[in-house]
């Protein structure tokens, strides 16, 4: 883990007693190795950190979105092992956006969590995307939460864009894939950074059209789209670049690792957010 000290040190302490406004999640995206991101909730969740503020990217926005919803960490363990794309995507072949439409998934999110409003969940919430027409970020942090979830795994060219206030959004991966500025812009004192993207593609071979639009996007993300790790408070990367980042066979082992990762960051944690050992 490496982290930042501040010179305000004490001061956020004071801040940090029985509050957890002040401390925020940025969750980053990175398709189905999301899953560990799950992981590192319930490994939080155990220690006594729940985050006031959560911000995420495309599967960091699915996994973040829902949490702030009141979904639990087993509650999203459940729900990753058992789905798949089949229910999740259609075919788009008679639409020239992307190749697969995925209005499915955001009525399955609605079942999960409701049709609710961001503005209204019980933990501060935005999820990150981007206008595929100017190529500027849009902060999406009111209106329909499964839009919003949607919208900011849009990845371009597989899935197609989302229209939110007449912007046409694709995925925040984009332009933000960690979004620990945007929490700190929305109040938080105190950042933990979970990076489940894939920053070295040396090993990798693309097989597929899936796969070349995958490593499209992790090509764009690593040139403009990441802090550095300096700048988090604490940051959070589980080992899962072994793992495929479309399919699903490896849930389980993604999940382990998020609990693993972070499991080597609680004892620092608590001593930054004095916590109770």
């Amino acid at each position: 883990m490496k982290k930042r000290f501040s010179s305000i040190r004490a001061s956020i302490f004071d801040l940090f007693r029985g509050k957890s406004a002040a401390v925020a999640l940025a969750l980053s995206g990175g398709a189905v190795h999301g899953a560990a991101h799950i992981g590192v909730l319930q490994v939080l969740e155990e220690a006594g950190i729940r985050p006031g503020i959560i911000t995420g990217t495309s599967a960091g926005a699915l996994v973040g979105g829902a949490y702030a919803a009141g979904v639990t960490p087993a509650e999203l363990e459940e729900i990753f092992l058992s789905v798949s794309w089949r229910g999740l995507v259609r075919p788009a072949w008679r639409e020239s956006m992307g190749l697969f439409n995925t209005e499915p998934m955001e009525a399955y999110i609605k079942k999960i969590i409701g049709d609710r409003n961001i503005e209204d969940l019980p933990v501060k919430f935005a999820a990150v995307s981007c206008d595929i027409l100017t190529g500027d970020p849009v902060i999406l942090n009111s209106g329909s939460l499964a839009t919003a979830m949607r919208a900011s795994a849009a990845v371009p060219g597989l899935f197609t864009p989302v229209q939110i206030n007449g912007a046409l959004l694709v995925d925040g991966g984009l332009v933000d894939n960690l979004p620990s500025e945007l929490a700190r812009e929305m109040g938080a004192r105190y950042v933990i950074g979970v990076d489940v993207s894939n920053h070295d593609l040396r090993n990798y071979r693309p097989s597929n059209t899936i796969d070349i639009l995958l490593a499209t996007m992790v090509v764009m993300q690593n040139r403009s789209a990441f802090p550095e790790p300096e700048d988090l408070d604490c940051y959070i990367r589980p080992e899962i670049d072994q793992y495929s980042s479309w399919k699903m066979d490896h849930v389980r082992e993604l999940i382990d690792a998020g609990k693993a990762a972070a499991r080597q960051a609680v004892a620092q944690l608590k001593v930054d957010l004095n916590l109770r050992a």
